[in-house]
């Protein structure tokens, strides 16, 4: 079970691989190795392959949901 769901905001660390993948294509298209950390928003979950899509610069990537983590912040009793 996954424990990240659409509209989350997730925290993906340093040197942390993103993919796009064509609509049409199991296969990875482009892949991005993040340089700094970044906060993105989740925008689907594949529990079936284990990836996170999220919105990353105005684009939807993938991400391996083992890479992120939740943010931490006000609504989370930090």
């Amino acid at each position: 079970m996954n424990k990240y769901i659409k509209g989350d905001l997730v925290y993906i660390p340093q040197a942390v691989n993103l993919f796009s993948y064509s609509p049409d294509s199991r296969y990875a298209g482009t892949t991005m190795r993040l340089k700094v950390p970044r906060n993105c928003l989740v925008v689907k979950v594949e529990e079936e392959n284990g990836l996170i899509c999220v919105l990353y610069d105005g684009e939807v990537w993938h991400v391996k949901n083992e890479d992120i983590y939740p943010t931490q912040g006000e609504n989370q009793g930090v």
